[in-house]
């Protein structure tokens, strides 16, 4: 499994990849247009990313931009509908308009605010089926 985690908060991204490192490979940028290109780029080479963890809020491209122009490519990419990567977002934000913005426009499986209890982050993405 390829893992992307996006988040401007080195500390998030590294205790997130320690986390996650035992289920896939993991790789790590600090804001959404680093982690969009990355996407695109695994995406083009034909070794997409299975799971996105994305912060919504990053300095240069936030995670809802980055989320819904990942939709947007895997669209265009006519990637199969079921095919594409699985999403979950994490941030210090917990008001229903992120949230709803997180699971309608971004199609994201699963939503955990800062700070994240990381034993029950991994039970719950066991429990989506995503790990």
């Amino acid at each position: 499994m390829k893992i992307l985690i996006v988040d401007d908060d080195h500390v998030s991204r590294v205790a997130l990849s320690a986390t996650l490192s035992r289920y896939g490979e993991c790789t790590c940028e600090a804001n959404g247009r680093d982690g969009l290109s990355r996407f695109t780029d695994a995406l083009d080479a034909g070794d997409p990313f299975d799971l996105v963890f994305m912060d919504i809020q990053m300095p240069i491209m936030d995670g809802q931009t980055a989320l819904c122009a990942i939709r947007e490519l895997e669209r265009e990419r006519k990637v199969a509908p079921g095919s594409e990567a699985k999403a979950v977002m994490i941030t210090c934000h917990d008001d229903i308009k992120n949230i709803s913005t997180s699971f309608f426009r971004g199609q994201v499986t699963c939503y955990f605010t800062k700070p994240i209890d990381l034993r029950a982050m991994v039970d719950e993405l066991r429990r989506e089926g995503l790990l």
